[in-house]
């Protein structure tokens, strides 16, 4: 059990209910006795699992109340099917501006470039923004990607081999590979890659004051300013160029919306492909019978690809939503106005729907598993397209290429992870080729 605080003297709420109805705030106290102060620190000995009182209130108390700070609390939901109802429900907000979302904890969420993002945005304004950003993440356009992908994934393998070593993957690889595929995408000049790499670092680190993101986000906005006027001025064969002429400059979008749709896809898109390159690269070392499963053919890569996304649930800080409207959910009433972290990390370890779930117990199913792990609902994530390409091409051509590939150190509990991070990874992943 994690050493989180047991505050038994404050609002503790809870789904359980005696009589037949939804339960609220009020009256749960003495069936959930959970209120604690959110974590996602993970077990000390286990680094790579969720944090053990999830499991504990999946059993107990699937909807409970965390407290987030000083001041600010919130429901946290933490089963499956719960976490997916809320997901798909637009009564719960994802804008930072409603009443009751859960501010805290997610420092920059309500800045003004933040605010005007797709995926702070609800209906129909949400609607609209997808509308316009997501036929360049559709399958058929992906399939479209799929050569300058895989050049550029080989490229980036082929070149491991020239490097001293061990090398650090992380650097070299999981990190570069969706770099240079999103800014090619999107139509970044090279030499502003590495620009973009250390604005997304800072702009995800949650220890950052609300001032200190307000600045980092405005510096992000400014830089894609630039970009846009070079499109304005230079126009290209890539998604801000199109963006630009078709979007901003007939009046559809903002200049603000429009850096924010930059942001976004370089922040959500690069960073979260970068953590699930090394995390899967590491599990697969660290369970070599799963990876002869896949060389044999025995288990595609394709089930292995949605497995390791499930259990790793690199997206762990929510996602976040606020109550427009009284909501039951899975018998429980939220009310309006109150915030809710509907935890995809805890859902996707839930022991009803997958079974045991520890990274110790990894085992790549026979069929893909239905994991949230992407979200649901309308605010699922726009790129996971792209992010399965890549990942169900890079992986198995890093073993392919490199058969006796091996860590320089297996004991786990002795990793570098992204500690403080938006996004879950491993900060540093020493193999030897």
């Amino acid at each position: 059990m994690d050493a989180v605080p047991v505050d038994t003297d404050a609002d503790t709420r809870t789904d359980t209910s005696s009589g037949g109805q939804a339960t609220t705030a009020d009256d749960g106290a003495a069936a959930c006795p959970h209120l604690r102060k959110y974590s996602l620190t993970p077990p000390e000995s286990r680094p790579l699992d969720e944090p053990d009182y999830f499991g504990e209130l999946r059993q107990e108390c699937p909807a409970s109340t965390v407290t987030l700070g000083e001041s600010g609390s919130s429901w946290l939901f933490t089963a499956f099917e719960d976490v997916k109802t809320i997901l798909a429900d637009t009564r719960f907000s994802s804008s930072p501006l409603t009443p009751g979302f859960p501010l805290e904890g997610a420092p920059g969420s309500d800045a003004p470039v933040a605010v005007t993002t797709m995926i702070r945005s609800d209906p129909p304004v949400h609607t609209r923004l997808r509308r316009m950003v997501a036929k360049d993440f559709m399958p058929k356009a992906v399939e479209g990607y799929r050569d300058f992908v895989c050049a550029t994934i080989d490229a980036r393998i082929d070149s491991l081999a020239t490097l001293p070593q061990p090398i650090d993957l992380i650097e070299s690889f999981a990190l570069a590979v969706p770099s240079d595929v999103i800014s090619k995408i999107l139509g970044v000049p090279v030499e502003d890659e590495a620009m973009f790499q250390e604005l997304t670092e800072r702009m995800t680190t949650l220890s950052l004051t609300r001032e200190e993101q307000y600045q980092v986000i405005g510096e992000f906005a400014a830089f894609c300013d630039r970009l846009i006027s070079l499109k304005e001025s230079e126009p290209a064969d890539d998604l801000l160029t199109r963006l630009t002429h078709e979007q901003l400059l007939t009046g559809e979008l903002t200049r603000e919306q429009l850096a924010g749709f930059v942001i976004m896809l370089v922040s959500a898109g690069h960073d979260t492909t970068a953590g699930m390159f090394g995390l899967s690269v590491l599990t697969l070392l660290q369970h070599p019978d799963q990876l002869e499963l896949l060389r044999s053919g025995a288990r595609s890569w394709d089930s292995a690809v949605e497995e390791l996304v499930r259990i790793h649930t690199v997206v762990r800080m929510g996602p976040r939503r606020a109550a427009t409207e009284d909501i039951e959910v899975g018998g429980t009433l939220v009310r309006k106005g109150e915030g809710v972290i509907a935890s995809i990390l805890a859902a996707n370890h839930d022991e009803s729907q997958f079974g045991p779930s520890r990274f110790a117990d990894f085992s790549i199913p026979e069929e893909k598993p239905k994991h949230l792990g992407f979200g649901f609902g309308p605010h699922q994530c726009v790129g996971q397209n792209l992010a399965r390409l890549e990942l169900g091409y890079g992986l198995p051509r890093l073993f392919e290429r490199y058969p006796d590939l091996r860590l320089v150190d297996d004991d786990i509990t002795r990793l570098r992870f992204r500690e403080g991070r938006a996004f879950f990874g491993i900060r540093e992943l020493r193999v030897h080729l």
